[in-house]
């Protein structure tokens, strides 16, 4: 990733405390900054895309692109099908929702592996924050679902069965799920510094958890014996959920959101303790 022009805007970036475990003044850090992190999820949105014919409507023809392929490939030629009147369409509204939260974790989580190297020259001004860069790809990731959750809910409108009030639930679930990923995007940015391959591993690891969990398939093909690897899945919950509020209509199962709640503090706090304790090694190793 080369360097991306700053914004215009005019920062004042408080000096870090020198602090290696979690605690709230740590996780106060990042409230501190958070100008500085909005101005680098919007610098990160814009210049994503600068330079390409369509520039930021990547972001939704790219999804479009993959959605055609997959219900082609999993529901024309398979035959997997999703909910009692099957069809192309539910299956495809069905396969977009599992979509539109896979790129979100997957695009955050690569990115935050590397982030660290890729912006080396900023961490070793003494006084910049290094929290926010992790936090920020995390949030530019949670932003372009957003974008996309909006897409999928026309195209719910359009042709599914409408939306319910519980759409209004879904921005606290982007929440729960950034935090989530926050924290592994913490420890995978620790990572990254230390091991160079740390890239190669998370997208076999990745490809590997896309599979696992029921984005293209119902979870009700998962064999018997091997429930508990869906259960123990916290993206199979994160999907779940959104397929509750958004296509069925109804609230998730309290034990999917307690597991979501669960997992995104061990998460936060494992992760943001790692790397803590690490950063002040960064500056001599990126």
């Amino acid at each position: 990733m080369t360097q991306q022009p700053g914004a215009k805007t005019t920062i004042h970036i408080r000096p870090p405390d020198e602090r290696t475990g979690f605690d709230v003044k740590s996780i106060r850090e990042l409230w501190d900054h958070r100008e500085l992190l909005i101005a680098f999820v919007v610098n990160d949105l814009r210049f994503r895309y600068m330079g390409s014919s369509i520039g930021f409507f990547w972001t939704v023809v790219n999804p479009i692109i993959e959605l055609v392929t997959y219900t082609f490939v999993f529901n024309v030629l398979i035959g997997v099908n999703y909910g009692p009147d099957g069809g192309t369409t539910h299956y495809a509204l069905f396969l977009f929702c599992g979509m539109v939260t896979w790129f979100a974790v997957s695009d955050g989580l690569n990115r935050a592996t590397t982030v660290i190297r890729d912006y080396g020259h900023l961490i070793k001004k003494v006084n910049f924050p290094s929290l926010v860069l992790p936090a920020h790809v995390i949030a530019s990731a949670v932003v372009n679902q957003a974008i996309r959750t909006v897409i999928l809910a026309i195209g719910v409108i359009l042709f599914g069965e409408g939306l319910s009030l519980h759409f209004l639930l879904v921005p606290i679930f982007w929440v729960i799920q950034a935090a989530f990923v926050l924290g592994l995007g913490f420890f995978l940015a620790t990572a990254g510094v230390y091991f160079r391959d740390a890239v190669h591993w998370v997208n076999a690891l990745l490809l590997t958890w896309m599979f696992m969990t029921p984005i293209f398939y119902p979870p009700s093909v998962y064999p018997p014996k091997l429930n508990f690897l869906l259960q123990l899945n916290p993206l199979s919950h994160i999907v779940g959920v959104y397929q509750e509020l958004i296509l069925n209509h109804r609230l998730p199962h309290p034990n999917s959101m307690l597991v979501l709640c669960v997992c995104a503090v061990l998460a936060l706090v494992v992760g943001f303790s790692i790397y803590v304790h690490h950063r002040p090694k960064f500056a001599d190793l990126v």
